[in-house]
């Protein structure tokens, strides 16, 4: 198994990357049982401090597990068919109580700070405490929580915590209407702003003082 790095917050942005991925979330229940799910929407909505949000839908163990131990750990699965496949186990409607990532063959590592677990076999994983939810009108939970701690493979990032897009390898779901479909999102590619007006250094200076590189 590959070693993990824990991080320190300083690169926990530039780890959740890109900024929406497909995510494997782990919680518990009030008894301490863990639960794994599987979301295409999952997001990073704020740069510093790091801010993770999802959606989910109420009555569900996810749901219901946040609601009632505020905690929760985002995994990123790589585009590979063998941990997709077990992304779509995860995805599955088990009974309550019901470990999802002995259902899929996954391995759990135990969280650095929070009490849902890690899963080994995916390359990054931020663990987060609930700080709001909103309930919509139609049954559908968002959740969004701050980073407490990130931990990742040590051949997934360079020495200053940036992410090897072809270790890392992020994947997107389709959506519900193409059914098990994913899309590979690791394929870069570096684009100059052909424009020298005022706006884009404005831009280039509000986006240093964001990520503290002044």
């Amino acid at each position: 198994m590959v070693k993990k790095l824990d991080q320190p917050p300083k690169y926990w942005d530039r780890l959740f990357a890109p900024s929406s991925c497909l995510a494997m979330i782990t919680t518990v229940d009030a008894q301490g049982r863990p639960n794994a799910a599987s979301y295409g929407t999952c997001t990073r909505v704020h740069h510093e401090p790091v801010y993770i949000s999802f959606t989910t839908t109420m009555g569900k163990d996810t749901a219901n597990n946040v609601l009632a131990t505020g905690e929760f750990t985002v995994n990123l699965p790589r585009w590979e068919r063998s941990i997709l496949e077990k992304v779509r186990i995860c995805g599955l409607a088990f009974a309550p109580g019901v470990n999802e990532l002995e259902k899929a063959g996954l391995t759990a590592l135990p969280g650095k700070v929070v009490k849902p677990p890690r899963i080994a076999e995916c390359p990054r994983h931020f663990e987060c405490k609930v700080e709001w939810t909103k309930e919509f009108a139609n049954g559908r939970l968002m959740v969004c929580g701050p980073v407490v701690a990130a931990s990742v493979d040590e051949d997934s990032v360079d020495k200053d915590g940036y992410v090897l897009w072809d270790r890392v390898m992020s994947a997107h779901y389709t959506g519900a209407p193409y059914s098990n479909g994913f899309v590979a999102a690791f394929q870069t590619m570096w684009v100059d702003r052909p424009y020298d007006g005022p706006e884009g250094a404005a831009y280039d200076l509000h986006e240093k003082q964001m990520l503290k590189e002044i």
